[in-house]
């Protein structure tokens, strides 16, 4: 097994499976990544297809996000559901109305529709006629000041910036368990799937540090 090495530009908080999680999601791959809190699939928003859309809605809870830069976020006026200065629980923070692209789209709902809606939401060209709200896909805010505050949000757009630096955008959701698929994935059955898949799993300091 080879692993990457890169020279960051900021502090890394992944251990060595950073380099090959960036290197896999630039060769357009859909990836898992193993916090101590939360298990995930990430996809790059800026090259994601319906078919990797289609394989992450049936994977996970269904519920998909997609992480931007607070930039973008503000630039296309995507305001959150709930402001940030009230009690909201950790993994709904930043979390915005949700949009559907203008263009280009049906109902929404579709892994077509949501794959577009993500395109259109890392094309740096989009502008914020270019979304209706509400939609199916619902944007993070990760903000500048906490970029290296370890959220799911923030490690998966981490991971995007790298890959696919001109278009940004982290498409992520909760894995299910494959054997019980009315509660989520554990680190285990996460690793099981990911082989099973031939995916690459990423694994964050904190579970490192936690020995899982």
């Amino acid at each position: 097994m080879t692993t990457m090495t890169i020279e960051t530009r900021a502090p890394n908080p992944y251990n060595g499976d950073f380099g090959r999680g960036i290197r896999a999601l630039a060769e357009g791959e859909v990836i898992v990544m193993i916090d101590d809190s939360r298990i995930v699939l990430i996809a790059c928003a800026g090259t994601v297809s319906t078919e990797q859309m289609a394989f992450i809605i049936r994977h996970t809870s269904g519920f998909v996000q997609v992480a931007l830069h607070e930039k973008v976020c503000d630039s296309l006026l995507l305001a959150e559901a709930i402001p940030s200065d009230r009690y909201t629980p950790a993994h709904a923070r930043g979390q915005c109305v949700a949009v559907d692209a203008a263009v280009g789209t049906t109902t929404g709902i579709s892994g077509a529709d949501r794959a577009r809606t993500a395109r259109v939401l890392a094309d740096p060209s989009t502008e914020p006629e270019g979304l209706t709200r509400p939609g199916h896909l619902v944007p993070v805010r990760v903000m500048a000041s906490n970029q290296n505050v370890q959220t799911v949000p923030a490690l998966a757009l981490a991971l995007t910036d790298w890959a696919h630096p001109s278009r940004s955008g982290a498409v992520f959701a909760d894995l299910e368990c494959v054997d019980a698929p009315t509660r989520l994935a554990v680190s285990a059955e996460a690793v099981r799937f990911a082989n099973q898949q031939g995916l690459v799993t990423v694994r964050t300091r904190r579970t490192h540090a936690h020995g899982e």
